[in-house]
């Protein structure tokens, strides 16, 4: 799993949009919390060498929603996987009151959530993988997403 830290998260550097703390539930020393931003922008990535070859992958955010979580269900976000020239990409609400049906949080065992960026399958060649979310349309502010990685685990 890729940590929080090893993911680019956009103005995650900045303390008015973004902050770091540590989060008992978790298995990191920190997580990345969503203080309040317009634009929603994560990617991770990881070189296909690392993972089993000859295996169909899941790639699945992992987060939690703040008690005061704001904002995350008014658009849609776009999520994508990208090995080589291979792409998977799909639309998805992180919350939506009224499309349950696009809605992909699905709680895990540990209870944190998680939400599948999209599938891929590793050759077992050096290639990069590149995985992301992102909600740039809207210029409505959100808040409250807790992340805590990136999750790559065969299907």
């Amino acid at each position: 799993m890729l940590s929080a830290r090893d993911l680019h998260i956009t103005w995650s550097s900045n303390a008015l949009y973004w902050c770091w703390k540590p989060f008992l539930q978790s298995r990191f020393a920190d997580v990345a919390e969503l203080v309040m931003v317009c634009w929603l922008e994560i990617h991770g990535k990881i070189n296909a060498r690392m993972l089993s070859p000859n295996t169909t992958y899941g790639a699945y955010l992992v987060v939690k929603f703040a008690e005061r979580a704001f904002g995350l269900d008014s658009l849609p976000s776009d999520v994508s996987v990208e090995v080589g020239d291979k792409q998977s990409r799909g639309t998805i609400y992180l919350r939506h009151k009224e499309c349950r049906e696009k809605t992909v949080t699905h709680e895990r065992d540990d209870g944190w959530l998680e939400i599948e960026l999209g599938a891929f399958y590793n050759d077992g060649s050096e290639k990069e993988v590149k995985m992301g979310l992102k909600e740039v349309e809207g210029v409505h502010l959100k808040g409250g997403l807790i992340v805590e990685g990136i999750e790559l685990r065969p299907k």
